[in-house]
């Protein structure tokens, strides 16, 4: 059975929650939220605040993108010039977020340039007679970091060319004021790249669950906020976080729409509930799966033994050292912090690098437990400050200012407190 994690590393018996506020006169609303396993269950009552919260965020976050759109399409113009002047019949192609409109106004727009088949033969090591005596070798990924480097609506100290990972990549931002500028990934196609494929999958989830969108684009804002947005630092990776929410989505009545308890039942499962060191995600097989080997959790079973692995295992220093064939029987991915399966590549971890996953688990568990608090001091304060005195919920989440809320009429009244520190 599962238990609930709290914040302080102890656990506490699983227990359902209920938040229900009916005064029964006009205008006002019936919140009721109920935890469980897998998320909300489907109550009747109208939509509740917080869906309403993450629809005007939704809305802010439309008019902050189109406000951003000229700059974002000067810079396609001038990357895609930038490309051909060194490789005429190179074709520059978009993915990535701000393709499937699951982009912040800070998402870095990425690219793939598609070479024709005679540039995508290996550098040459050593001259030979068809290279003739000047012979370099270098990567593309060098000889269009050089190019860019002349470019002057670039600024040149962000151009980091990234070659140790699976697939290579420059990334670059356009010379502006902070607040203004476009950070471009750029990345040459290849059999390991998975980009282009990948935007047929995620519209198709998205086509399939709209209620990915929203979730998606709040954890992102949320994440970005504390710093664990960015997979080579420890946190989850957008694609990561695309497929949490997804396979969570999967789980839930397709009936179902209200955005708010999907918040927070989301929150909880992940942040209170789910074991990354034991549970592996699937979206393509639509499934929580084991982590153990086989036989492991099999005898697990019969054991009755606690869903968390012993935190130190004994050292036996006669075995510390492993023959080769006791190292190829060792599970693929077997230490990785958390195991989310990529739908396009299922022996691919895309959460291999998420060694802070356990912050971004106590963040949300944090954020799960901001919003119950928020609900209560609502209910309570509605006798007092009436319906002209509702702050949006949603605050005690998200620290962007210049994001959240940017509309015309601001709530008047917000929360002083955010968890801004809680989870640092």
């Amino acid at each position: 059975s599962y238990s609930r994690r709290t914040s302080v590393g102890g656990t506490y018996a699983d227990s359902d929650a209920s938040i229900e506020h009916n005064t029964g006169g006009p205008g006002f609303q019936r919140i009721h939220y109920q935890d469980s396993f897998f998320g909300p269950i489907p109550l009747h009552g109208m939509q509740s605040r917080l869906s309403k919260d993450i629809d005007r965020y939704m809305q802010s976050l439309k008019m902050q993108l189109k406000k951003n759109e000229q700059r974002r399409t000067f810079a396609v113009n001038q990357i895609t010039r930038t490309v051909n002047a060194l490789w005429p019949r190179a074709q520059i192609k978009m993915y990535g977020s701000h393709v499937t409109k699951l982009c912040l106004p800070s998402s870095d727009m990425d690219f793939v340039i598609c070479l024709p088949a005679v540039h995508k033969n290996a550098p040459a090591t050593t001259p030979g007679d068809l290279e003739g005596r000047n012979a370099i070798n270098e990567t593309n990924q060098k000889i269009l970091a050089r190019r860019l480097k002349g470019e002057n609506w670039l600024d040149q100290r962000s151009i980091k060319v990234i070659e140790r990972t699976a697939v290579p990549v420059i990334k670059v931002s356009t010379k502006d004021s902070r607040s203004r500028i476009v950070q471009l990934d750029l990345s040459f196609d290849a059999k390991e790249h998975h980009g282009l494929e990948a935007l047929d999958m995620i519209r198709h989830l998205l086509e399939e669950i709209p209620m990915i969108r929203p979730l998606v684009l709040v954890l992102k804002q949320f994440l970005l906020d504390r710093g664990l947005l960015t997979a080579y630092t420890g946190g989850l990776s957008s694609y990561c976080l695309f497929l949490m929410v997804a396979r969570y989505c999967q789980e839930q009545s397709p009936t179902w729409n209200d955005r708010g308890s999907m918040l927070m039942g989301l929150l909880d499962f992940y942040g209170n509930f789910f074991e990354p060191r034991t549970t592996g995600i699937s979206v393509k097989t639509r499934r929580y799966f084991s982590r153990f080997g086989e036989n492991q959790h099999q005898e697990a079973r019969r054991n009755n033994a606690a869903t968390k692995p012993p935190r130190f295992q004994p050292l036996n220093r006669q075995n510390s050292f492993q023959t080769a064939q006791q190292a190829s029987q060792l599970q693929p991915g077997k230490f990785d912090p958390i195991w989310v399966e990529d739908p396009l590549n299922p022996g691919n971890n895309v959460g291999r690098n998420a060694f802070r996953i356990f912050q971004v688990q106590r963040a949300f568990s944090d954020a799960h437990r901001a919003l119950v608090a928020a609900l209560e001091w609502d209910i309570n304060s509605m006798s007092e400050f009436g319906e002209d005195g509702e702050y949006p919920l949603l605050k005690c989440l998200l620290q962007n200012e210049d994001v959240f809320f940017s509309m015309d009429e601001p709530a008047p009244i917000r929360m002083s407190t955010s968890l801004g520190a809680s989870t640092k």
